[in-house]
């Protein structure tokens, strides 16, 4: 009995498992030039619109994702820097950096007129905004933040997970956590790139240099390998960028997805000479957005099998 082909062929499908696909991308289009840079792109809730800022995160701007009608929101620095939209697409609240006194401005700007209202100035230093009900929630040294926003058909959320001097700290219900569950005696580890799960169950952040996803406490972790500026698509899958470099400047990124129990790992971008990076994905799950080095937007349209 000849054993070879068995096996040969027992290799054959575990090597075609092991590649399987979950998502088919079906369609993708780089934004027409308009003559700005732009950069770190996040989708409005109807999927119809791209926050976009400067490679550094300073000002923020607003363009159609077909490419049409950019409009800039803001010129400050920092401005696009995790901005936060309200559920209704109506409003975006960002931070503002005041260079002189080196404070921190709470700003809430309408997309539809780009007028602009000054929440709160003179704050100190703080990351994610979370959009709760009419207030937008903070981590300011130490103690969470509320101040009233102008936003309107917004969600309750009183969960919501920052970094504070590079910890992950979640907030609930204003209970203030610190979650570390990567540090040891002997190792000390700072945290980047959190956010919770659409249905606030899990944690995605990274330490080091991998993603990882947990329950609200850092308990189940789940190592997700070698992945930075990770996204939640869903419950169950993750975006992320596989970022290459030669410690001076990146050298090749491409755009991942992953099931947030670590399998089912799959590259999105066809490998070029172009650098994708920072994903966003749209509410609906079905778009996801990047950038490359030169300040170029795509957004690629996936399927799931």
């Amino acid at each position: 009995m000849d054993m070879k082909k068995p096996l040969l062929s027992l290799l054959a499908l575990t090597a075609v498992a092991a590649v399987a696909q979950k998502f088919d991308v079906v369609d993708v289009q780089l934004l027409p030039a308009t003559g700005v840079e732009m950069y770190h792109p996040v989708f409005t809730p109807d999927g119809k619109q791209l926050l976009v800022t400067s490679e550094a995160y300073d000002g923020l701007g607003i363009i159609n994702v077909d490419g049409t009608n950019y409009r800039s929101l803001s010129d400050a620095r920092s401005a696009g820097y995790y901005p936060a939209v309200s559920a209704d697409g109506s409003t975006v609240t960002c931070r503002e950096l005041d260079e002189t006194t080196m404070t921190l401005s709470l700003m809430n700007i309408d997309l539809a007129t780009g007028s602009k209202h000054t929440l709160e100035s003179g704050m100190g230093h703080f990351n994610h905004i979370n959009l709760s009900g009419d207030e937008a929630l903070m981590g300011v040294e130490g103690k969470m933040t509320r101040r009233k926003v102008a936003a309107s058909n917004q969600a309750e959320n009183n969960v919501f997970v920052t970094e504070e001097d590079l910890k992950l700290v979640v907030y609930r219900n204003g209970e203030r956590t610190v979650v570390d569950p990567l540090s040891t005696p002997d190792r000390d580890v700072n945290y980047c790139w959190s956010s919770l799960s659409p249905d606030k169950k899990h944690l995605l952040f990274v330490g080091g240099n991998n993603a990882y996803v947990s329950d609200l406490y850092g308990g189940n972790l789940v190592n997700l390998g070698r992945l930075h500026a990770p996204v939640w698509r869903d419950n169950d899958y993750v975006v992320a960028m596989d970022d290459r470099d030669d410690g001076y400047r990146y050298t090749a990124s491409d755009i991942v997805i992953m099931g947030r129990d670590g399998n089912d790992r799959q590259q999105l971008t066809a490998t070029s000479s172009e650098i994708m990076m920072f994903p966003s994905v749209s509410a609906q799950g079905d778009r996801i957005a990047c950038h490359t080095l030169e300040g170029k937007v795509y957004i690629m349209t996936i399927k799931e099998r």
